[in-house]
């Protein structure tokens, strides 16, 4: 005899789903990406994926073009951003993201084009932007943690790139660097950006989505072995 399922329970089951999900987000972090991949790491190997976040930061902050009257050019500094909130916890994905910052604020050319310096850091158009980074990368790993990684990555990234436009636009807002013009703040400023932020955040979901895959199938092969193994030893204890 079939089963019947009341209509009632087909639509609240998806609704408590998407409840249960969000309620997660106020839960106590759960591990990130490295923490995934090495359950064993400690501080010299976060130490150590912390500079080649930042050096990757630096690296990609060189690739770049200017789009038409523009002074703000599109870089692939977001992408290393977005990865540095993928893979460490968020606390580790704060100061990454600053101590990137404070280099640059210090002279090291870790900026696009080689920039850096305070007079860059605090009197371009760039400034809001980077304190942007420094909002997104934390966010993005607190989602990450709280469950929204996997197939779900995508949305971390979106929310982190969102974010990021927030200090933008209050620099743009509170100094006058003569661009862009009164009015045209967002038409400016943010939009014909979306594209390419769309484009890096894509790239990084799907990296970030295959290194928690690695972790998920380095995980049930961990579980494999350690039932094989103990089997091994039941059957032996048996002779």
């Amino acid at each position: 005899m079939a089963t019947v399922i009341p209509m009632q329970s087909v639509v609240v089951a998806p609704r408590l789903a998407r409840v249960r999900s969000a309620w997660r987000l106020f839960e106590r972090p759960g591990p990130s990406l490295l923490e995934a991949l090495f359950p064993s790491a400690g501080l010299r190997t976060k130490l150590a994926a912390s500079a080649a976040l930042v050096g990757l930061m630096a690296a990609l902050a060189q690739a770049r073009f200017y789009l038409p009257d523009s002074p703000v050019p599109v870089t692939l500094q977001t992408l290393g951003v977005l990865l540095t909130g993928g893979v460490l916890g968020w606390r580790w994905a704060l100061l990454t993201v600053a101590a990137y910052y404070v280099l640059g604020m210090a002279g090291a050319p870790v900026f696009q084009g080689g920039a850096g310096g305070w007079s860059y850091v605090t009197g371009s158009v760039s400034g809001g932007y980077l304190l942007g980074f420094i909002v997104s990368a934390p966010v993005v790993s607190s989602f990450a943690q709280r469950g929204w990684h996997g197939s779900r990555v995508l949305w971390a990234m979106l929310a982190g790139s969102v974010l990021l436009y927030v200090p933008a636009l209050l620099w743009l807002s509170v100094f006058d660097f003569g661009w862009p013009v009164e009015g045209e703040l967002f038409s400016a400023g943010v939009y014909p950006y979306v594209p390419g932020d769309l484009l890096k955040l894509v790239l990084a979901a799907l990296l970030v989505g295959a290194g928690w895959r690695l972790a998920g199938a380095r995980g049930h092969s961990a579980k494999a072995s350690d039932g094989r193994t103990c089997s091994g030893r039941l059957s032996g204890g048996g002779g």
